[in-house]
């Protein structure tokens, strides 16, 4: 049984630990080490400029979430909430000054990087705005079924792989197929991660309305949908191994997912809270420099850079 998050109040932290929750760092950190990996995987180099670039624009896009999920926040008792409501405004002001300063920077340097951030920031907008139309009006993505998941996986897919792609397009190490194995073994792992912070909100998304997976089908049907994402994403790393589209380089990944489901289900059973969330976003983040060190001594050793079976 899933129950609500038992995280510290909404009131109670610290200036520097309600700071922390607010930037939600343990997502942009995840979102940053992303961008090493499959950057490094992708061109041939560690991009470490570019994945301080992608954890700011994850930055933005977390703080504008803040600002606009004040009630649910509240109600799931996430820390920093009552100093973003307290300070909404001037925060708006700040992330707008922001977004639109690191544009001007940006596009000197890399200017093939921008429409990427365009489309990054536009969907970001979506996701906290009312500005995507439908039948019934205007809606946010996170409050449409399945976009609210999928619209974040994108961002994902467009920070860790189209942003060190567009700053070096001439570096390409890996062919298209490989890429796109990565992009499909990626796209729903990540996925559950965002099933796994439903759970954890869930009193909040369900006194919103917002339609989660959890919200419309309980938790019990949200379990089988995180264990078949998983499932996916070990048998896309798979079937590139076995028609050679990537190496065991590439397919030693697969760890991720199934560390994934050890360490979700037994707190599944005892109930998700947000510590559970914020440990398993770091341990994500371990694994991915994990990773990179791991490949990077591998080398150093002179083994063969990749292996295909």
């Amino acid at each position: 049984m899933v129950h609500a998050a038992s995280a510290p109040s909404a009131t109670d932290g610290s200036v520097l630990a309600d700071a922390l929750a607010i930037a939600r760092y343990h997502i942009v950190l995840v979102a940053a080490a992303g961008t090493l990996v499959f950057g490094w995987l992708i061109t041939g180099h560690r991009p470490w400029a570019i994945a301080a670039l992608c954890g700011f624009d994850w930055f933005l896009i977390n703080l504008m979430n803040r600002i606009t999920d004040l009630d649910e926040d509240l109600r799931n008792g996430i820390p920093g909430t009552a100093r973003v409501a307290e300070r909404r405004r001037l925060l708006t002001v700040a992330a707008g000054l922001l977004l639109f300063g690191s544009f001007a920077v940006t596009h000197l340097v890399w200017p093939a990087l921008t429409p990427w951030r365009l489309a990054v920031q536009a969907i970001g907008l979506g996701y906290n705005y009312r500005l995507v139309p439908t039948g019934r009006g205007w809606s946010r993505f996170k409050e449409i079924y399945f976009l609210k998941n999928f619209g974040s996986a994108v961002l994902f897919v467009l920070t860790c792989f189209a942003y060190p792609l567009a700053a070096d397009p001439g570096a390409r190490a890996l062919s298209w197929p490989a890429i796109a194995c990565l992009a499909l073994f990626f796209i729903p792992f990540e996925l559950t991660y965002e099933i796994l912070y439903d759970l954890r909100d869930l009193p909040g998304d369900r006194a919103e309305n917002i339609p989660t997976y959890p919200v419309v089908h309980g938790p019990a049907r949200a379990r089988r949908i995180i264990d078949a994402l998983l499932l996916a994403a070990a048998l896309v790393l798979a079937a590139g191994l076995l028609t050679r589209t990537i190496g065991l380089r590439e397919g030693l990944l697969v760890v991720a997912p199934a560390t994934q489901l050890a360490f979700y289900r037994p707190r599944f059973r005892r109930g998700l809270t947000s510590f559970d969330c914020i440990l398993l976003t770091h341990l994500g983040t371990a694994q991915l420099l994990g990773f990179l060190a791991g490949t990077a001594l591998w080398e150093r050793l002179g083994l063969p850079p990749n292996i295909y079976l």
